[in-house]
């Protein structure tokens, strides 16, 4: 039973550094993958990643991990999808 607490203690207190890690290493990737797609990144894609970055940017120095995560993790993603559709979460079917 110690060593369970001891893990769960350990753990809790990792999790604000991972946080912070994984803010850091998602505004990374970002800028990675702006450098080697920026030729192919249309407007529209382009601009929202770069808004997404500086609002990650800006939660980042105000200290609000969980929003720089969001941000970043949400521009990472419009990155990820295949130029940039279906990447707004709505969801556009005929329904038939």
């Amino acid at each position: 039973m110690k060593r369970a607490a001891f893990i769960i203690t350990a753990a809790l207190m990792a999790s604000p550094a991972f946080a912070e890690d994984l803010c850091a290493i998602n505004l990374q990737q970002i800028d990675d993958a702006t450098t080697t797609s920026a030729a192919t990144l249309g407007d529209p894609l382009k601009q929202q990643v770069t808004d997404l970055k500086k609002e990650a940017m800006q939660a980042q120095k105000s200290g609000d991990t969980e929003s720089c995560i969001t941000a970043s993790t949400q521009a990472l993603q419009l990155l990820k999808s295949p130029a940039g559709e279906g990447s707004n979460g709505g969801g556009s079917g005929s329904g038939s």
